[in-house]
């Protein structure tokens, strides 16, 4: 009786072949879902997102459109340029290794021949369609692999299906299927990588295309993600030691093939064998080009490598970039790997060492490269760990199967799995943000990355930034600034000092300046202001500094005075802002300025119906390098209700006493 009843609770070869059907359907339907939110959000993403990617793009561009990998061109372009180059030759390179660009470009080239589409005038149409050549695609190939292998190695319905929930919508490599970049492709490759060599060293299947499939995918991992070498070699022993024949004339030849292009493509680009990101820290990263020193001479936010070895440590695994905190999944892993010892009979314990030896060796290589804790920089991730993803998926399987029938288990795994999808969701349309954690401890203020503006040494209570003093080289100090005005002609405003050797015996701090304003060729303002020097250095308003040796100036002419020192309708000072440079028609080298800026809230025409509460805005771009300290100012109108930009005037220097065309290069 009782081995008849154990006979029925025994599932048929019928039964067998229907529930794994029944699950394919389910992993199908999964993969097109994952498939359709991906390539909507693909579809809806803006190119060019970060620095990051924008380096690829720009090689890309480069070799396509001028057939060179020197991207001086469209780097000048704007909304091209980007910070992970290198000055090399008296030429700009892209600092990402070759290879992988060279191969978007030849699927660039392709899109162009036969569409007639570029990235020129069909950005985002070509953009978006090499994505999803490029990144889902391979995506959608190796989460078909994940199925195959969970159905293979996993023992129950519960491990099987949230493995492949978790592969498909809760780790962060989904949002960086919106931008060109090597960890999507790295992670791909490690997915084609794993399929074939499970086959090979769990099963015994040592058919020729496993091979050749392992040695191809696991060393175009490598030219993608350089710790990654250490997989490419684990990989050659295992198989050496499955099968030396084979290994040598199969595998090794296989590899070979990626290999011969990341040195290749290196060459032509660099002249040389040695990637440029290999010569981080030189003269090819540290450059100042037409007065404007490299990004990397002094890093901001992240890259100032700010935490110390132990801060860094606690950030990467449970903090702002923590792998657990923002993929909770992740502890299944950490459980199964702590557990190793008692999965000895487990089919996959051999890929738990790997994943383990593999995830130490990687975090411990970074966390060695003090000089470089930035955790990946602005992304809402531990970037340069995503590859490993894979290893930590398939890494989990035996703990749940071990504990898959333990209700409490399957609560934390699914509360494990719902914040790991929410922070695999949040910067799903640019991936180039800060991840929540961050943002949370950012605003909390247990974190403080962002440098602050360097302060003002005096309060600046006018635009202009300075009165220059008279010289005998220079008798008249002048500054001219022209825009177009809203109706299309020319504004073109000078300020001058007028010399004036009687005022400057009697009064030595008295300074006059001629202001005019020309709008086309009509004349409009033509006001001469005299200043007390003394009081304008020490941060005075324009009541205080300006003086009036004609007693018969009415009200409203002080006023209008004080407004056009202002920058604005009311009083307010400058705030400072951050370092930035500024081209003008002065010259070919930039402008270092300090940004800084004021806003004040007026309301017009009170006391009828039409009231209208309007902010007023000015920018300023401060540079002691011309007269009357200012390179550029900008005033913006807004409506105080909507934040609708209702109008922008725009006026840069266009000549200056004592400036003359220079370049450094």
């Amino acid at each position: 009786m009782t081995n008849t009843a154990l006979a029925t609770d025994l599932p048929t070869s019928d039964q067998i072949v229907h529930n794994t059907r029944l699950r394919w359907c389910i992993y199908i339907l999964l993969l097109t879902v994952t498939a359709g939110q991906n390539l909507a959000a693909i579809m809806n993403s803006v190119p060019l997102q970060s620095a990051n990617d924008r380096s690829r793009w720009c090689t890309v561009w480069s070799l396509v459109e001028e057939g060179t990998y020197q991207i001086d061109t469209i780097n000048d372009r704007s909304g091209w340029s980007s910070i992970d180059k290198v000055r090399h030759q008296d030429h700009f390179y892209s600092s990402k290794p070759p290879l992988f660009p060279t191969m978007v470009a030849g699927l660039y080239w392709l899109i162009k021949t036969i569409t007639g589409l570029n990235l020129n005038q069909n950005l985002y149409d070509v953009a978006h369609l090499i994505l999803i050549l490029v990144n889902l695609i391979p995506m959608l190939i190796a989460l078909a692999l994940i199925c195959r292998m969970v159905e293979k190695y996993a023992q129950t319905d519960f491990t099987r299906f949230f493995v492949v929930i978790a592969s498909c919508f809760a780790t962060l490599l989904t949002p960086f299927l919106l931008t060109l970049n090597n960890h999507s492709i790295a992670a791909s490759c490690a997915v084609c990588t794993l399929y074939p060599l499970m086959r090979i060293i769990l099963d015994g299947d040592q058919k020729k295309r496993y091979f050749v499939l392992a040695g191809f995918f696991a060393m175009f991992t490598c030219c993608n993600e350089l710790p990654a070498a250490l997989f490419g070699l684990v990989t050659f022993g295992l198989l050496f030691k499955a099968n030396p024949r084979l290994t040598l004339l199969v595998f090794s030849p296989a590899a070979l093939i990626p290999l011969i292009g990341f040195f290749v493509t290196n060459y032509a680009a660099t002249g040389g064998w040695k990637p440029f990101y290999m010569y981080y820290g030189t003269e090819k990263y540290l450059y100042e080009h037409k007065g404007i020193p490299s990004y990397w001479n002094n890093p901001q936010g992240l890259d100032q490598n700010l935490d110390s070895p132990l801060v860094y440590f606690f950030h990467c695994t449970l903090g702002h970039h923590g792998i657990f905190s923002l993929s909770p999944i992740y502890l299944l892993t950490l459980f199964s790997w702590v557990r190793i010892r008692q999965a000895a009979q487990h089919t996959l314990r051999p890929l738990l060492w790997i994943s383990l030896g593999l995830t130490v060796i990687v975090f411990g290589f970074y966390m060695t490269r003090t000089g470089n804790y930035n955790y990946g920089g602005n992304s809402a991730a531990l970037r340069w760990m995503l590859w490993l993803t894979p290893f930590w998926l398939i890494s989990m399987i035996p703990l749940l199967d071990q504990f898959a029938n333990r209700r409490w288990l399957q609560c934390v795994g699914v509360l494990c799995l719902l914040l790991s999808v929410f922070s695999a969701h949040h910067p799903l349309h640019n991936p180039w943000r800060a991840p929540w954690i961050f943002s949370w401890f950012k605003e909390a203020g247990w974190i403080q990355y962002e440098q602050r503006p360097t302060a003002f040494k005096r309060p600046h209570s006018s635009w202009l930034a300075s009165i220059p003093e008279s010289t005998p080289e220079v008798p008249e100090p002048f500054v001219e600034f022209t825009g177009p005005a809203n109706d299309g002609r020319l504004i073109r405003l000078r300020i001058s000092v007028v010399k004036s050797e009687e005022q400057q015996s009697k009064a030595p701090n008295l300074r006059t300046i001629q202001v005019t304003r020309h709008l086309g060729s009509d004349l409009v303002q033509s006001s001469r202001y005299s200043i007390d020097v003394a009081k304008f250095n020490a941060g005075k308003w324009p009541e205080e500094f300006l003086q009036w040796p004609n007693e018969n100036v009415s009200d409203a002419e002080k006023y209008a005075a004080y407004r056009f020192f202002y920058g604005m309708p009311r009083r307010r000072a400058y705030n400072p802002g951050k370092t930035r440079h500024l081209f003008t028609p002065l010259r070919q080298d930039a402008y270092r300025c300090q940004l800084a800026a004021s806003q004040v809230a007026v309301t017009i025409a009170a006391d009828t119906q039409a009231e209208k509460k309007l902010r007023y805005r000015t920018d300023l771009w401060l540079t002691d390098q011309i007269p009357f300290g200012v390179a550029q100012f900008e005033t913006s109108v807004y409506d105080g209700s909507k934040g609708q930009l209702l109008s922008r005037q725009t006026l840069i220097v266009t000549s200056a006493s004592g400036q003359s065309a220079e370049t450094t290069e």
